[in-house]
C-alpha cells in the first residue's frame, strides 16, 4: 500500500485526482478546501500540496499562499492549475527552507507520515509567527454500519499506534507540545463522512480555542 501511494504521488501523479475521486465519491477536494475554514491570517504556507486544489482555493480567496512538496510531478500540476501566481518551492516537511516566523499559518491535508515526526511539527512551529497555526486535515472515516466502515475500523486498528504505544490523538499532543504549540482537535460532517483533524497555534495557548 505504500508503495503504491509514493508511486502515486510521483510517477502516478496523473492519476492522483482520478484515485481521489474514486476513493472518497467524489468529495475530495472538497474534503482538502474545507481546512480553510480554519486558517487566520494571509501569508499560508501549505505542506505536500499535492495538485494544487487548495492552493487555488486560496488565491480564490484573497490569501498570498506558498506551495511545498516533494514530488516534481506534483509541482508542474499544481502550476497548471495555479499559474505562475503562488510561489512553489521542492523540499521536505522536516526541514523548511524558510526564515524564522514567516507564516501566519501552515496547513497541510491528508498528509504523508512526516506528520507522525517531531521535526515536522518544529519546524512548522518556527515558520509561523506567534499566534500563527498550524492547520492538519489528517482523514475522513466514514459513519455507521456498513462494509466499508467496518473495513475501516479494521485498518484504522492496525494503523492507529504509530510506535506501538500510544494513540494518534496522544502522538499529535505531544509533537505539538515538543513544538511549543497549544493542540486542540476538529472535525465536521460530510454527508455519511466525518473529517478529522487538529489545530496547533504557536505561544499563547487560549489562541487555539
Amino acid at each position: 500500500m505504500q508503495a503504491f501511494f509514493r508511486w502515486l504521488y510521483h510517477e502516478g501523479s496523473w492519476a492522483y485526482d482520478g484515485v481521489a475521486a474514486l476513493v472518497s465519491a467524489g468529495r475530495w477536494t472538497r474534503w482538502a478546501t474545507s481546512a480553510l475554514e480554519h486558517l487566520k491570517g494571509e501569508r499560508v504556507l501549505e505542506i505536500g500540496h499535492g495538485p494544487g486544489h487548495l492552493l487555488a482555493a486560496m488565491v480564490h480567496r484573497g490569501l498570498r499562499p506558498v506551495g511545498l512538496d516533494l514530488s516534481f510531478p506534483m509541482a508542474r500540476r499544481a502550476r497548471r492549475r495555479t499559474g505562475f501566481v503562488v510561489p512553489l518551492v521542492q523540499g521536505r516537511a522536516q526541514a523548511l527552507p524558510f526564515p524564522d516566523e514567516t507564516f501566519d499559518a501552515v496547513v497541510s491535508t491528508f498528509p504523508a507520515p512526516f506528520i507522525l515526526e517531531p521535526a515536522t511539527w518544529r519546524e512548522a512551529a518556527r515558520v509561523l509567527r506567534p499566534g500563527g497555526r498550524f492547520v492538519v486535515l489528517l482523514g475522513a472515516w466514514p459513519e455507521g454500519p456498513g462494509l466499508l466502515t467496518g473495513m475501516l475500523r479494521i485498518l484504522y486498528r492496525w494503523t492507529a499506534r504509530p510506535d506501538g504505544r500510544i494513540s494518534f490523538r496522544e502522538t499529535f499532543q505531544l509533537r505539538a507540545q515538543e513544538a511549543g504549540m497549544a493542540l486542540r482537535e476538529w472535525s465536521r460532517r460530510d454527508g455519511p463522512w466525518r473529517l478529522w483533524g487538529v489545530i496547533a497555534v504557536r505561544g499563547d495557548p487560549a489562541r487555539v480555542r
